[in-house]
């Protein structure tokens, strides 16, 4: 049978392994794409362009041409609206039978599959589940016991249990990195993957922290692939794409450190290519670093998101790290010369211009190349929505808009109040100079206060600036932005 999937903005590592595993099966499947040029989902929002350049009746049409036997939708909180949107007027056309999956699914079930457009929703890891699905359908069966996934029949809502989580990551097919090679620039460019599943911590902002719960009592949270089985999908895919790069999206790459210590000769004997991870500050040291940079590490990741401990221990429930953890990995990365990006969120709840200038007065002053300035993006159910409601930042009706895919995306300023967008936009713009700047101007500017007023300071010159900032320190994602801004530009113009 033919699976069509329906995606956003970005590569989907998730559909990726999906399709592999409906491929292995036997199935067909195909990939329906919204470039969602300048409302991108993950950084420029231009509204005026974006209605120029808006894609979503030429995807409607690509999805009814294709003529799927099954609709499917991973979503994020962050595409839900989006995913809706599409999917409802498929339905409106043609009853295509739906099913959701993703995220938020997950942490939603009962409000997604409410929705009159929507046939089917698949909780947590679906892998085995929709090749269950996509059997059942090829041989013509109605079947509604399938776990991880909930049906609708004669108006009632079969909510089917949750299977375990797979254990034996190496028992899965490679990802099907050919359903986005036409839409993501990975030949000759950076190639996406994940040695693990999980996180070993439960930070009240992060979607772990919502499927942890999901998953309690149904195996190991955490599991890693073999060293070797990564090296043979890296090995397969340098041949397939010749790709420059690595991007390992692990949630905590280098955690499981004798696996780390067993990859590198195997890395640099059969790959040697540079490449970028995410991690926390409290696994770096100066072995590690001295072991990342040998294996060309070229880039490190640090979700920090503010200095203050208290936040980090009461609220965001990062008590793994402190400042000491901090200092000690931008030290290290410093003195073996790996360059390093720092993330920090902007509206935590209880934080106030105190916190913003402490953190801000210590980021601006490393030598970290991309400081990622975002605005609290809340995660159905994750526990820091509490803390948001007790704050005061959140009433009800916010978080029925955030259940419902209607909040603002981080870097648009997320369910920021109108007082603390003005100081986020002058805190982002500030971080986007910050490379360019000699420390003392960083700090003066800082301690007197003055990137309040920097948020007047036109778009185009931040724009400006982060792309000086890009080309200075040899950042790849400004690189990879304007690879696929002009791919989709380009595709677009040819078929206009």
């Amino acid at each position: 049978m033919k699976v069509v999937f329906v995606y956003a903005g970005a590569e989907s590592l998730a559909i990726e392994y999906l399709s592999a595993a409906l491929k292995k099966r036997g199935h067909n499947c195909e990939l329906v794409f919204d470039p969602c040029l300048f409302n991108d989902k993950q950084y420029l929002d231009i509204p005026f362009l974006a209605r120029i350049f808006d894609s979503r009746q030429k995807v409607i049409k690509r999805i009814l041409a294709a003529a799927p036997d099954l609709l499917a939708f991973s979503v994020g909180t962050d595409i839900y609206h989006w995913a809706c949107e599409i999917a409802s007027e498929v339905k409106r056309k043609k009853d295509i039978p739906i099913i959701f999956g993703g995220i938020h699914v997950t942490a939603l079930p009962q409000r997604v599959i409410g929705n009159d457009f929507i046939d089917m929703v698949c909780l947590g890891e679906g892998e085995q589940a929709l090749v269950d699905l996509a059997d059942s359908l090829a041989k013509g069966e109605k079947r509604y016991d399938i776990d991880n996934i909930w049906f609708k029949r004669a108006g009632q809502i079969i909510s089917n249990p949750v299977r375990n989580l797979i254990e034996d990551l190496d028992s899965l097919p490679l990802p099907d990195k050919g359903l986005f090679q036409n839409d993501i620039a990975i030949k000759k460019g950076k190639y996406m993957t994940m040695t693990s599943r999980g996180c070993p911590f439960k930070c009240s902002y992060c979607y772990n922290d919502t499927l942890k719960d999901f998953y309690a009592g149904k195996g190991k949270y955490v599991r890693q692939r073999s060293v070797d089985n990564v090296l043979n999908e890296l090995v397969i895919m340098k041949d397939r794409y010749n790709y420059s790069s690595v991007a390992f999206m692990d949630d905590l790459f280098v955690g499981n450190r004798p696996w780390f210590r067993e990859f590198i000769p195997k890395y640099i004997k059969e790959i040697k290519l540079p490449y970028s991870c995410m991690t926390s500050t409290h696994v770096i040291d100066d072995e590690m670093a001295k072991l990342l940079k040998s294996s060309g590490c070229t880039r490190l990741q640090f979700g920090i998101q503010t200095m203050n401990q208290k936040t980090r221990n009461e609220i965001l429930k990062r008590s793994f790290e402190n400042t000491q953890h901090i200092q000690r990995a931008i030290q290290a990365c410093d003195k073996y010369g790996i360059s390093y990006s720092i993330d920090h969120i902007f509206g935590i709840p209880f934080e106030g211009q105190a916190e913003f200038r402490n953190t801000a007065e210590f980021f601006v002053q490393t030598k970290a190349d991309r400081i990622c300035c975002y605005a609290l993006f809340y995660y159905p159910k994750t526990e820091i929505i509490q803390s948001a409601k007790r704050a005061g930042i959140l009433n009800d009706q916010d978080i029925e808009d955030i259940e419902e895919g209607r909040g603002k995306l981080y870097v648009y300023g997320s369910s920021l109040r109108q007082d603390d967008l003005k100081l986020f936009y002058g805190l982002r713009k500030l971080y986007s100079m910050a490379p360019l700047f000699p420390k003392a101007v960083n700090r003066f500017l800082v301690r007197r206060n003055r990137y309040r007023s920097l948020r007047f300071m036109p778009r185009i010159f931040t724009l400006l600036c982060e792309a000086i900032s890009a080309i200075k320190t040899r950042h790849p994602r400004g690189k990879d932005y304007i690879r696929y801004y002009i791919l989709h530009l380009v595709k677009k113009l040819k078929h206009e």
